[in-house]
C-alpha cells in the first residue's frame, strides 16, 4: 500500500520553465557547436582546395617537364610512337605519383594510357587551348573516373606536334586531405571548448543576477517593481558606483525638478539633470542619511539615504528617499491647532471646576456677595474674549485656533488680544487657515514668552482698502539684523539646529499667501509686527 501510495504521489511531473541563465546557456552551446561545425567544414573546404590547387602545381609541372623532353618529341616523330611512350609514361607515372601520364597527337589521339585498350582512342577532356599553345588545368571526369589534370601542348619551333596530359584521381586527392584532418578537428575541439567555459562562466553569472529565476517571473518581478516604484507617495533615487542618477520615481521627479523619463530610467550626473546643488551634493557623497532634513528652492524635503552593496559587501550604488516636509509641516499645523483646541478647553474646564468648588466653598460660608463678584468677573473675562473671536462674521475655523492660543497664551502668562473688523474674512481654506493663523501665532507666542515682561501677543483681521490683513504683533525681542531680510526664506530661523526642521512655518505662510495673490511682511520691528494681506477680488 505504501509503495502504491509513493508511486502515486510521484507520478505527476512539474515541467519547470527554464531560468534565463539556463536558456543563455543553451543558446551559447549550440552557438559554439554552431561555429565549431562551420570553422570545421571551412577549414575541410580549405584543406581540400589546398590539396586540389597542389594536385593542379603538380600535374602541370609534370605535364611540362615531359612537354619539354626531347626524347618525347622525337618519338612522336617515329613511326610507332607508343612503343617508345607507354613504358616512358608508366615509369613517369609511377616516379611522380601521378595517377595517368597521357601522351596524344594533336587531334587528342592517345599514344599513352595506363590501360591499354584506350590507346588509339580519342582523350577525354578539354584539348582546344593546348591546340592553340596553352596550357590549361582542370577537373574531369575520363575513363579513370574525376581527376585533376593538366594539359600542355609539345611543340617544336612553334609547331604543336602533341599534347601531353598528367593528372592525379579526385580520390588520390582526398587521401592528400587525411594528414590536415586532425589539425582541423583540433581548432574545433578547440573553439568547442573555449566556448563551452564562456558559456558556463556566463550561465553562472546570470543566475546570481537573476536568482535562478525564468524570464517570465523576472518579467512580472520587474513589471510588479516599476509599478510599485511609481505608486509610492515617497521620492525614490538610484545612483550608481560613479554617483550617476540611474533610476528615479515620478515622486522624485516631481520634488526635484527632474525632466520626465520614460519608466523612471534615466543616465546622467545630478548636475546634467539639473538636481538642486545641496540635494546633489548628497547624492554625489553617498554618505548615510537617516531622516535630514534639506531646504531646495521651493521645498522642504525628508531625507534618507543608504549605501546598496552587492556580492561581496562591494558598493553598488547607493538609495536616496525623499519626502515633501512642507506638506508634512502644514499637516503638522493642523494637529497643532488641534491639539491646542483640546488642552484649552481642558485648561477651561479645571478652570470651570476650580470656580464651581469655590462658588460652593462661598455658598456653605454664606458669603454672597463675594459670590456674585467671582461669577461678574469670570463671565466678562470669557465674554469678552468670546465677543471679540466668536462674532457671527469670523471664519468659525480661525476663530476656534484664537480661542486655543488665547488660552495657550493665559497659561504662559501672556496678555491675548484680538480686534476684527466685521465682514473680515480669509480667502483660505480650512487647512491654510490652521496653517497661516497658527504659524504666525506660534511664532509670535514664542517671542513673546522670550521677552521682558509684560508680555503679549496681540491679533488684527482688518479690511484695508482693496485687502484683507491678518496681522499679529508680539513684545518679543525682535528679529536680528541678519534675519530681517530672509525671515519667510525657507530654512531661515533662529533657533538653535536640532534635528527639527526650522525655518518652515514663516515659508508655508508665504506660500499660502501668494497662492492667493497676496504677500507677507515684516511691517514693524519693534514691537514685532508681521502681517498676511490678501486682496480683496480673492475674498469674494
Amino acid at each position: 500500500m505504501a509503495s502504491r501510495w509513493q508511486t502515486e504521489r510521484r507520478s505527476p511531473r512539474v515541467r519547470r520553465a527554464w531560468s534565463v541563465a539556463a536558456r543563455v546557456f543553451a543558446v551559447q552551446v549550440l552557438t559554439v557547436v554552431g561555429i565549431a561545425g562551420a570553422i570545421l567544414l571551412v577549414l575541410t573546404i580549405d584543406a581540400r582546395a589546398a590539396a586540389e590547387s597542389d594536385a593542379a602545381s603538380t600535374s602541370l609541372a609534370v605535364a611540362s617537364t615531359i612537354a619539354a623532353d626531347p626524347a618525347v618529341v622525337d618519338a612522336l616523330g617515329s613511326d610507332d610512337p607508343t612503343s617508345a611512350l607507354q613504358p616512358y609514361a608508366l615509369e613517369v607515372s609511377e616516379a611522380t605519383g601521378m595517377a595517368f601520364v597521357t601522351i596524344m597527337d594533336p587531334r587528342g589521339i592517345r599514344f599513352t594510357h595506363p590501360n591499354p585498350a584506350q590507346i588509339g582512342r580519342p582523350f577525354l577532356g578539354t584539348i582546344s587551348a593546348a591546340q592553340s599553345g596553352d596550357t590549361l588545368t582542370e577537373t574531369y571526369t575520363g575513363t579513370l573516373g574525376p581527376s585533376v589534370r593538366a594539359v600542355v601542348p609539345i611543340e617544336v619551333e612553334g609547331t604543336l606536334v602533341g599534347i601531353v596530359s598528367a593528372g592525379v584521381t579526385t580520390d588520390r586527392v582526398s587521401t592528400a586531405i587525411l594528414p590536415r584532418i586532425p589539425f582541423v578537428l583540433g581548432v574545433a575541439v578547440i573553439v568547442s571548448a573555449l566556448g563551452g567555459l564562456g558559456a558556463i562562466l556566463t550561465r553562472r553569472s546570470l543566475a546570481r543576477m537573476t536568482g535562478g529565476l525564468p524570464p517570465d517571473r523576472l518579467a512580472r518581478m520587474v513589471d510588479f517593481y516599476e509599478s510599485v516604484l511609481h505608486s509610492v507617495r515617497e521620492g525614490v533615487v538610484l545612483t550608481d558606483r560613479q554617483r550617476r542618477i540611474v533610476l528615479y520615481n515620478d515622486e522624485a521627479a516631481d520634488l526635484l525638478g527632474l525632466p520626465p523619463s520614460p519608466g523612471g530610467a534615466a543616465t546622467g550626473s545630478t548636475r546634467e539633470l539639473g538636481v538642486d546643488e545641496r540635494i546633489a551634493d548628497l547624492l554625489e557623497s553617498g554618505r548615510r542619511v537617516v531622516e535630514e532634513t534639506h531646504a531646495t528652492a521651493d521645498r522642504v524635503l525628508l531625507v534618507n539615504q543608504e549605501p546598496a552593496y552587492g556580492e561581496g559587501a562591494t558598493e553598488v550604488g547607493a538609495v536616496m528617499t525623499l519626502r515633501d516636509q512642507s506638506a508634512l509641516q502644514s499637516l503638522l499645523g493642523e494637529l497643532d491647532s488641534a491639539t491646542t483646541m483640546t488642552d484649552a478647553l481642558r485648561s477651561q474646564a479645571h478652570e470651570y471646576s476650580n470656580t464651581l468648588h469655590t462658588v460652593l466653598s462661598l455658598l456653605e460660608l454664606g458669603r454672597h456677595d463675594e459670590i456674585r463678584k467671582l461669577l461678574a468677573t469670570s463671565s466678562r473675562t470669557s465674554q469678552s474674549l468670546a465677543d471679540a473671536v466668536l462674532d457671527a462674521s469670523m471664519d468659525p475655523v480661525l476663530g476656534a485656533v484664537l480661542v486655543g492660543k488665547a488660552a495657550q497664551a493665559s497659561e504662559r502668562g501672556i496678555a491675548f488680544g484680538v480686534q476684527t473688523d466685521a465682514a473680515s474674512r480669509l480667502p483660505l481654506s480650512a487647512a491654510e487657515t490652521v496653517s497661516l493663523a497658527g504659524n504666525l501665532l506660534d511664532n509670535a507666542l514664542e517671542a513673546a514668552a522670550a521677552g521682558p515682561p509684560p508680555r503679549s501677543v496681540s491679533v488684527r483681521v482688518a479690511r484695508e482698502g482693496d485687502t484683507v490683513s491678518f496681522v499679529v504683533r508680539d513684545s518679543g525681542p525682535g528679529v536680528s539684523e541678519t534675519l530681517r531680510h530672509h525671515l519667510f526664506d525657507l530654512g531661515a530661523t533662529s533657533k538653535p539646529a536640532d534635528g527639527t526642521a526650522h525655518g518652515v512655518g514663516l515659508a508655508l505662510v508665504r506660500r499660502i499667501a501668494e497662492s492667493h495673490g497676496g504677500g507677507v511682511a515684516l511691517t514693524c520691528e519693534h514691537p514685532t509686527e508681521v502681517s498676511a494681506t490678501f486682496p480683496l477680488e480673492a475674498t469674494t
